[in-house]
Order: structure tokens, then sequence, then C-alpha cells
């Protein structure tokens, strides 16, 4: 396990904890504060009250996530449905395609002194296919390039890992638009549904394919896959219009 892992076990120990309890002063499930001491999540959306419940400074535990979530052996958390799909199975885009706007529930800065700044989202938790966490965290903030400007709510993220190298390099930063429609080819953030109650939306970044039935269907390069999400897990699915090292 993790050192997050072996970390909590340790303090909730310490201070005679259960995890049925912490689960109730946190107001989470306990399989949910189960699956966090068990090492299979590394970003619940309540850590915050997780840390003050422990009585462990926020540095100390966001600090344990983020090891955890970049631990090269850490397995990959697609959902259990995520299958691959023949490409004869895909039908044409449905206009009424996930395209929900993140909302990351920080005032963002309009302008600086080099223009309008954009928040970078998402935490990367590691794994083969280059998932984020979408906890409502900003990372830092970047020159708005021109074309997104006027386009409310435009974010970027950091490229983590290789799956879609090489259209993607890792240390890349990806610049969304999420008011415009994805189109075959595109490349786009996807955020899905957690499975696990209390858990943010995971992210990922893939070429969009379409909509074959009632699922979502992304193209992996590396390596070569293509996968399958039902519409129900998906919350948005946002272009990406431009990219770069710096």
């Amino acid at each position: 396990m993790s050192k997050l892992s072996d970390y909590l076990t340790a303090r909730a120990a310490e201070l005679n904890i259960s995890q049925t309890t912490l689960a109730e002063t946190v107001g989470m499930s306990q399989p949910s504060i189960s699956d966090l001491f068990n090492g299979l999540t590394a970003s619940p959306r309540k850590w915050r009250e997780i840390a003050d419940a422990l009585q462990t400074p926020h540095e100390k535990m966001r600090d344990l996530m983020i090891e955890a979530g970049r631990d090269g052996g850490k397995p990959t958390r697609l959902p259990r449905s995520v299958t691959r799909l023949p490409i004869d199975e895909l039908t044409r885009r449905d206009p009424y395609e996930p395209n929900a706007t993140i909302d990351p529930g920080v005032k963002i800065p309009a302008a600086s002194r080099y223009g309008r700044m954009l928040p970078v989202l998402g935490e990367a938790v590691g794994g083969s296919d280059g998932e984020y966490t979408f906890n409502g965290q900003v990372l830092d903030y970047v020159a708005c390039p021109p074309s997104l400007a006027n386009v409310l709510n435009a974010y970027a993220v950091w490229i983590d890992g290789e799956s879609m190298y090489p259209r993607f390099r890792s240390g890349e930063l990806a610049y969304v638009h999420p008011g415009l429609p994805a189109r075959r080819g595109d490349d786009v953030i996807v955020q899905i549904r957690a499975r696990e109650e209390d858990m943010p939306p995971r992210g990922f970044v893939k070429e969009f394919i379409g909509w074959a039935s009632d699922h979502l269907v992304l193209h992996q390069f590396n390596p070569e896959s293509q996968l399958k999400f039902p519409r129900s897990m998906v919350v948005s699915v946002h272009p990406i219009v431009m990219s770069g090292k710096y």
C-alpha cells in the first residue's frame, strides 16, 4: 500500500478512531473510507475534513495524496464498465451529448499585467490511462491565449503520462474550450463520474470518436485502444483547442 494508506491506518489507530466513526464524522460512507485506507483511491473530495478528524496538517495530507496518486505501481482506476468497442458499432454523433461547464469553485482572476489568466485544473493520479481527479482544486494560473480571451470558464490541464503520446507529451499544457461541441477526431478532456460515493469526477485526455447507442467512445494512442463509457457516467466532454510545452 501507499504511504498515504499506511499513515491513515496508523493515525486512526493512534487516535482510536474506527473507519465507521471517521466516515460519520466527515459525512462519507464507510466503504469510501475503506477504499481510501486500502489504497484504492487517493483523492477524496472531503480530504480536508479527513485531515482535521485525524489531526493532520492539510499540507501533509495533500503531499501524501499527491505522492499516492503518482505512485507508478498504482493500478489504473478505470470504471469496471469500460470495455473495448469495435469501430463498426459506432453511430453518428448524438446532438445531445453532455457538454457541462466545469465550475472550479473559485474566483478566477480576470487579468494581470500579462492579461487574463486561466486556472489549471485537476490532479494527475497516475496509471497508464493518464487519469485526473477534478476536486475543485486550482493547481496554477497561466496566461490565457487570445483565442480563449472571451470564453467563459475556459481552463487548462497539465498532460500527465504517455497514454496519448505522440499526440501529447507528458508535461504539456492543454487549453480547453468548454463551450465547443466535440467532433470526431477532436482531442478532448472527458469527465467521468467516480463509482465511489463522495469522490470527485475523474478526467481523461483522449481522442473523441463519437457516441455508439448510449455510450461514449474514445481513442487512446498508447497503448492503442478504444474506451467505452456509459452515457450515464459522462459528466462532460470538452474539446482541447491548443497545447504546448510552455
